[in-house]
């Protein structure tokens, strides 16, 4: 059985003005259908990537599955557990929640920057009851930069002090902090420069492989999944076009938007 499984997977947002002004005008409602009726699984311990234009519905899934928005309809079940299971208790939940974090797209945004990187790195541990006592904590927030490639006194500094590819790793490390099963990647390089998103991308295929982890990426560009990911599915408009293996997407792609896409990537070779 696959590790995460998305089925029927739908999301629809109401744009629709205030009822009584609707009332008022005779308009009908407006809604619009983000996510339609996406099916895809990722194997555990490999990189699924979901890929396509802005506005193609791959961040709204990647919320959807980390639990920050809510299905219209479908499921996302991770090991076997659906994540909108309304008898699970609150206990329950916590232990689900914790096997599933993310990177987000922004690493200047997504850190708190009154907060040192040890308070930062720490607040997981606290929040999921992972780690008893301070000394135990920093010697865990140690053990936490030192497999992202930073030092121990970092600990002590705040997140305006480091450039944007070391932010980009603390971001990582505070997903590694709640000892993860699956993390979502959305956008994690498109913020930094090239000769970084190499770094960075070549840090997470490291911790994959280090600690089993399973990955869902997000991305516009294909030419940054291309040594990532198993597995690729094309988003337009909601809608999931296509789904193939890596190498034969690059090689074999059967639809028109994919080939367009492709068209606006840097040339990648594959070896055999």
């Amino acid at each position: 059985m696959s590790f995460v499984v998305a089925k029927d997977l739908c999301r629809t947002f109401d744009l629709s003005e205030p009822w009584i002004v609707r009332k008022l005008t005779m308009q009908p409602k407006r809604l619009l259908k983000a996510v339609d009726h996406v099916n895809f699984e990722i194997e555990r311990g490999t990189t699924y990537a979901l890929v396509g234009e802005s506005g193609s519905g791959k961040s709204t899934i990647a919320n959807m599955v980390v639990g920050l928005m809510q299905p219209s309809a479908g499921s996302i079940t991770i090991d076997g557990q659906n994540l909108g299971n309304a008898s699970m208790n609150r206990q329950e939940q916590q232990r689900l929640r914790r096997r599933i974090q993310m990177v987000f797209q922004s690493p200047y945004a997504s850190l708190n920057p009154r907060w040192k990187v040890g308070d930062i790195l720490s607040e997981p541990m606290r929040a999921f009851n992972l780690i008893d006592g301070a000394t135990a904590q920093r010697r865990r927030v140690a053990e936490l930069l030192e497999q992202v490639g930073m030092s121990e006194t970092d600990a002590g500094k705040f997140p305006h002090e480091f450039s944007g590819g070391q932010r980009q790793r603390i971001s990582i490390a505070r997903a590694l902090a709640s000892q993860p099963e699956v993390i979502i990647c959305d956008e994690p390089t498109s913020a930094l420069d090239v000769s970084v998103q190499a770094q960075v991308l070549n840090l997470l295929k490291s911790l994959q492989q280090d600690f089993g982890l399973t990955y869902l990426f997000i991305t516009h560009d294909l030419a940054v999944v291309s040594t990532m990911a198993n597995k690729i599915g094309v988003l337009n408009q909601g809608v999931l076009v296509e789904e193939q293996a890596t190498v034969d997407l690059f090689s074999k792609p059967q639809q028109d938007y994919t080939k367009m896409l492709l068209s606006a990537a840097p040339k990648i070779e594959f070896s055999s």
